[in-house]
């Protein structure tokens, strides 16, 4: 069972993160700073998370336990963010930088007209570091920032994989 779950999550996650990088090309095409507007492939994670759990609960006849609904999910999630973060890290290293360049201009820029906003949060000494840790950023960055923001998708995971769950006497 547990390779019937690691099996059908690299499968789905391949295919979301696959669907989530040719979502940032097509944002590229249009936009000089694609990396700034593709918060909504979430969305996509989401989708394929369901599939490949709606699938393996197919295949089982219709039974789904919690915990591998969320194992499905989750690892679904996972390798769909990795791969997308990494086919993005290699677009933007091997073909374009720019993408990166206008993504970190546009979070500094963000940073200092928020200033006033942080002042209550961040003293002056703790906001320059922020302001001078833009400057050292490096591309790989696209991979972490896609790892986390994907993280969200665990609400919807837990969702459903209580939708979609279904016990009695599981077929292996």
């Amino acid at each position: 069972m547990k390779n019937k779950i690691i099996k059908i999550s690299v499968i789905w996650g391949l295919i979301a993160g696959l669907v989530c990088f040719l979502f940032f090309l097509s944002i590229y095409a249009v936009d000089d700073n694609p990396l700034i507007k593709k918060r909504p492939d979430i969305g996509i994670n989401i989708l394929f998370i369901f599939l490949a759990t709606w699938i393996y609960k197919k295949r089982r006849k219709g039974y789904l336990h919690f915990y591998e609904g969320f194992s499905i999910g989750f690892l679904t999630n996972l390798i769909a963010a990795l791969f997308s973060g990494l086919a993005i890290y290699l677009f933007l290293k091997f073909y374009d930088i720019q993408p990166y360049l206008n993504w970190n201009a546009y979070s500094k820029q963000f940073l200092l007209e928020q200033k006033e906003a942080l002042d209550t949060v961040l003293n002056e000494e703790s906001f320059n570091l922020q302001l001078k840790s833009f400057d050292e950023i490096k591309p790989y960055r696209v991979i972490l920032d896609d790892l986390m923001f994907k993280q969200f998708a665990i609400v919807a995971i837990m969702l459903i994989s209580m939708a979609l769950r279904k016990q009695g006497d599981a077929i292996s």
